[in-house]
């Protein structure tokens, strides 16, 4: 980064704003070009001969300019604590009420997260694989060495599972789950190879680390399918550990184990 003494202090150009903030140089002009609202400082000093000095239209001039570096660290501190806040997830601080084991619904616990039906189905629907990997890998398979081989019931092509009343199939969705920690599906096991260990490779899913939405704690079958309802301590600790919705694309990344 470079810097130079201006009046006493230490200052930087626009480039070094942008190291010290961690950000591009297009945010600084951002931030620069919004001070009104970002809260930006001011240039304390600005060259106004020499190479790149521009004559405005109305006369003036611009050219480049220099920063105190305590400046802008005291508006890194103040930047960055808008950034995370702007970035929490619309349940930031939600507190439940009443029995911790008190079971919710999906309206309950989308009105809690502070999101509508709509939002929490499709929550719902990006979540299930992930939890037919999970009930599949910890209640219904074998693991013996890279082989996970699950205890399914053949049906015309098909491999089902049932799980607390709930039968799903091994699909390609299901599949997918299990490519993300390294496993290849096997119809003839039925099951998945992994390049090593199976339950090292499974180490993220089996402690419920490669969840987005939780599990539910009870389902039933009911009118229109399987209904869902979750304990009020569930959903609590979803909320307190949530991550703003931005990193849910990041949960989603391959978790493909190197081969030995």
């Amino acid at each position: 980064m470079l810097t130079k003494p201006i009046r006493g202090h230490e200052c930087t150009d626009r480039a070094g704003v942008a190291e010290l903030l961690g950000r591009g140089i297009q945010t600084v002009k951002y931030l620069a070009a919004d001070r009104a609202t970002t809260g930006f400082p001011q240039p304390f000093d600005v060259e106004l001969t020499g190479r790149g000095v521009r004559t405005n239209a109305d006369g003036t001039k611009t050219g480049r300019e220099w920063y105190r570096v305590d400046q802008i660290l005291e508006f890194k501190t103040e930047y960055l604590t808008r950034v995370a806040e702007a970035g929490q997830p619309r349940s930031h601080g939600a507190k439940l009420e009443g029995d911790p084991a008190e079971l919710l619904d999906p309206a309950a616990f989308a009105a809690f997260l502070r999101i509508g039906g709509g939002t929490f189905s499709r929550y719902v629907n990006d979540s299930k694989a992930t939890w037919h990997a999970y009930w599949t890998a910890a209640r219904h398979a074998t693991l013996d060495g890279n082989q996970l081989v699950v205890h399914a019931t053949a049906d015309s092509g098909r491999f089902l599972v049932t799980d607390d009343g709930e039968t799903f199939e091994l699909d390609t969705d299901v599949h997918d789950a299990f490519a993300r920690h390294g496993g290849v599906w096997q119809p003839t096991l039925p099951g998945y190879t992994f390049p090593g260990d199976a339950r090292e490779a499974l180490t993220i899913l089996l402690a419920g680390d490669d969840f987005y939405l939780p599990p539910p704690d009870e389902r039933q079958h009911g009118r229109g399918g399987i209904h869902r309802r979750w304990r009020g301590d569930t959903a609590q600790t979803f909320a307190d550990k949530r991550d703003g919705s931005a990193a849910w694309p990041r949960r989603r990344r391959r978790r493909t184990p190197q081969a030995p």
